[in-house]
């Protein structure tokens, strides 16, 4: 058992200016997703749409776009690092929509019905106290608002082919800080249950796996935290020195190779409607 601990604002992938690239990057390649997501949703000019998890605050500014100058976007992080980002993102921009709240989700003062909207990626999963987390959510929703969530739903769907052991162990390591902290890397299977218990209604459920080759654009985006995750995981202490270098090697044996392939971690898209 590791004896890994976080600082309050920290993240088990860091908030390093490596990392804020990074989401950059997944950002970049995920944005059709989102936007399309968004659509599905019925997300227009004037809302007011709550970012939770915001991050650097990528999402935030395509959400600030399409709600212009007469809606507003609320982006929600702990992350000092993060939210500094974000607002400096925002004035290069010319984004004055925007505003933010800095807080671990379990203790945000959720404002009271003033969000048309609530958009959530990969934050979900790293909550342990995610029925907690809908309850604050539905408090900021208006009647009739709008919940959109793009969560993992099935990690081990995540290879790399020709797969080789030491892959196996790297992913395992994985699953293992992830429930360390309290998270849960295939939230998105819990979410339909605690989203009914809320009382909301459930609308549609879009899933989203990418098969990629060595060279493709999907590819880039796992790579690059890839090739940073085994230092972390070995800094808290869940994955071998050996293993990591084992894993190097496989991973650049894998780039190397034209015919290699990917399948990415499922993800599934869920929107659901508080009550009128």
């Amino acid at each position: 058992m590791s004896n890994a601990r976080l600082e309050e604002d920290d993240y088990i992938i860091g908030t390093d200016a490596v990392e804020i690239a990074r989401l950059g990057q997944q950002h970049a390649i995920w944005r059709e997703t989102a936007l399309a997501g968004w659509r599905r949703a019925g997300l227009r000019p004037g809302m007011t749409v709550m970012d939770v998890g915001a991050g650097p605050g990528y999402a935030a500014f395509d959400l600030a776009r399409l709600v212009g100058p007469e809606g507003r976007v609320i982006a929600v992080d702990q992350a000092p690092a993060f939210l500094a980002a974000l607002r400096d993102g925002a004035r290069q921009r010319g984004l004055s929509n925007i505003e933010t709240i800095e807080s671990d989700l379990a203790d945000v003062d959720w404002p009271e019905a003033v969000c048309d909207a609530v958009w959530s990626r990969w934050c979900l999963s790293f909550v342990p106290n995610v029925p907690g987390v809908i309850a604050g959510i539905d408090r900021a929703l208006k009647p009739g608002g709008t919940f959109i969530a793009q969560e993992y739903v099935d990690y081990r769907s995540f290879r790399i082919e020709p797969c080789e052991p030491v892959f196996e162990r790297f992913i395992e390591a994985v699953r293992q800080s992830w429930l360390h902290f309290g998270g849960d890397p295939e939230i998105a299977r819990r979410l339909p249950a605690i989203l009914s218990n809320q009382g909301w209604e459930l609308g549609p459920m879009t899933p989203v796996i990418h098969a990629a080759r060595p060279g493709d654009w999907i590819w880039s985006w796992p790579i690059a935290w890839l090739e940073q995750a085994p230092d972390r995981l070995v800094e808290l202490g869940f994955l071998a020195p050996d293993d990591a270098e084992a894993f190097r090697l496989f991973l650049h044996a894998r780039q190397q190779d034209p015919v290699s392939l990917m399948t990415t971690p499922m993800v599934l898209e869920l929107i659901a409607q508080k009550p009128g």
